[in-house]
């Protein structure tokens, strides 16, 4: 937990003087790798005294996390503009796209580049540069927040380890990081049975949680397994969500110029929500497999002392 907080320390001081690609990424998945971890010691050491320092450690990474997103967000959907103009939809149908990916200039780093000659690619320069406004405005605001969250920054996160020294160490053996994050995992599919394109992105935040939590056991096989699989199933929703937010914005930095774009970004977008589907609900059954297999065994004791403690009250009752 030290060495994650340290690194958010130092990305949250990049990001307060020149919040670059990485420093904002790395601010952001920071944020997510320690709050799943803080989540998961209250679970573990259910205590009073550390519940009120821990609200007020995880809302202030939420406010680190919220700083961040809207410029996050915006590099990845430029990325995601200069490969769809590079690669067009990867068919063979030139009314598709293949045109595009002519030896046209790379639009996101040399801009200055001549002007395009192809609909898709001259409205994918425009939206480019929609972006790039976007990511500037959003990038000033992220200095000046980042700034003041520095200021507290280290307060807020010593007030929540000493409350944690505090409290008394478990006498039972800590389960480990691979059956915390399937149980994580289990309860977020129980709470969400249901998935369509309205709750897909919610799920995939709480499958976030139990990957950084599997993932933060370094040397167990079998959490790093759990975490590979959480990580694709919440890559693939996450490109779905991407595809779907980029249309959004075409529509709005472009409206009726921007038909033929849109038109791609929307079949973009349709294809990786059908890809999504099927990831979850492939690795739904796997990991809820998992888990029902590693609590099973804890399950099978409890009926055995349960029956132990009906036999020896029958036995009393019997003698008496």
């Amino acid at each position: 937990m030290r060495k994650l907080t340290a690194t958010l320390r130092g990305n949250l001081g990049k990001c307060a003087t020149d919040p670059g690609i990485d420093s904002v990424h790395d601010l952001r998945t920071g944020t997510r790798r320690l709050q799943a971890m803080v989540e998961a010691i209250l679970r573990e050491r259910d205590d009073d005294t550390l519940r009120e320092p821990a609200e007020e450690w995880l809302d202030a990474l939420k406010k680190m996390r919220r700083a961040a997103a809207p410029v996050r967000d915006l590099d990845v959907h430029r990325k995601l503009l200069q490969k769809l103009v590079k690669y067009g939809q990867g068919n063979d149908d030139a009314e598709a796209g293949s045109v595009v990916t002519s030896d046209s200039p790379n639009l996101i780093e040399t801009p200055e580049a001549a002007l395009p000659t192809h609909p898709v690619a001259h409205q994918a320069e425009h939206l480019d540069a929609w972006l790039h406004h976007a990511r500037q405005h959003n990038a000033s605001g992220l200095k000046k927040r980042a700034a003041k969250l520095m200021s507290k920054f280290d307060s807020e996160a010593d007030a929540f380890e000493s409350s944690l020294a505090q409290v008394p160490r478990m006498r039972r053996r800590p389960r480990s990081a691979a059956v915390v994050a399937l149980e994580s995992f289990a309860r977020l599919v129980h709470e969400m049975q249901q998935l369509d394109a309205n709750n897909l992105h919610d799920f995939r935040k709480g499958a976030k949680k139990a990957r950084y939590i599997a993932e933060s056991a370094a040397e167990d096989a079998h959490a790093l397994a759990v975490g590979k699989a959480l990580k694709r199933l919440q890559d693939d929703i996450g490109d779905w969500h991407d595809w779907l937010v980029l249309s959004d914005e075409a529509r709005a930095a472009l409206g009726d110029e921007g038909k033929d774009l849109i038109a791609m970004l929307d079949a973009e977008r349709d294809r990786h929500y059908a890809l999504s589907m099927k990831t979850v609900n492939r690795l739904r059954g796997r990991l809820l497999g998992e888990w029902l297999a590693t609590s099973q065994p804890h399950r099978r004791i409890s009926v055995s002392a349960k029956s132990a403690k009906a036999g020896a009250q029958n036995r009393l009752s019997s003698t008496s």
